[in-house]
């Protein structure tokens, strides 16, 4: 993934925090949804599919943030009761997962065209895999395997993106974005085999907690 890419989907995260957080709070939660998809990684590598993952990971998040500060409210209030029950506002606009998707378009444009373009048919335009298929002169399950290996590098290249930095017990202490990413695309065909996660460039830095 070209370090573009990676700076586009932080870029329409936040825009995509925003609207559901107040603005003072946004870059924290902007900056644990990036720690829980690092800390999470294991549960990316057997997902089927990214882009659900992402959004599950980013609205958890934002209903932590969002019940994390009606305590906070409650806890300075002079007039809270104790047993009063918390008001939280949980994102379940189902247009919110397409928007997410949004956020994950630049990384789709950095794939093989072939697998970008079923990506942006099924997940972004929201069309079927049937659709799809019909619209690329594809069969069914020809749609359905090249959406699977779109999902597959995807998949790939989120676990590529950051490097991460874990105490002795295997605790995430930090991460930061990869510099040493992939700048270009090689063509594919989209006919090719895609093969499992390349996660070698993710090899973690251990650290000490003494």
């Amino acid at each position: 993934m070209t370090e573009i890419a990676w700076h586009e989907f932080e870029k329409k995260l936040r825009s995509f925090v925003r609207r559901r957080i107040d603005d003072g709070r946004a870059d924290d939660v902007v900056s644990d949804i990036l720690l829980r998809l690092v800390q999470s990684r294991q549960k990316l590598e057997t997902a089927r599919n990214p882009m659900a993952w992402v959004y599950s990971v980013a609205t958890n998040v934002i209903i932590d943030h969002h019940r994390k500060f009606a305590r906070e409210n409650a806890a300075m209030s002079a007039a809270a009761q104790e047993d009063q029950p918390i008001a939280v506002a949980i994102p379940d606009d189902p247009s919110d997962a397409a928007e997410l998707a949004q956020c994950l378009l630049p990384m789709i444009k950095d794939l093989p065209e072939a697998y970008g373009e079923a990506l942006l048919l099924t997940e972004i335009e929201g069309l079927s895999q049937a659709a799809a298929a019909a619209k690329l002169g594809l069969s069914d399950s020809g749609m359905k395997s090249r959406v699977q290996r779109a999902r597959k590098q995807l998949k790939s290249m989120l676990l590529r993106c950051c490097a991460i930095d874990f105490d002795s017990r295997g605790n995430v202490l930090d991460y930061r974005q990869k510099h040493a990413v992939v700048a270009t695309k090689k063509p594919q065909s989209a006919a090719s085999n895609v093969s499992g996660e390349d996660t070698s460039c993710c090899a973690p830095a251990v650290r000490n907690s003494s």
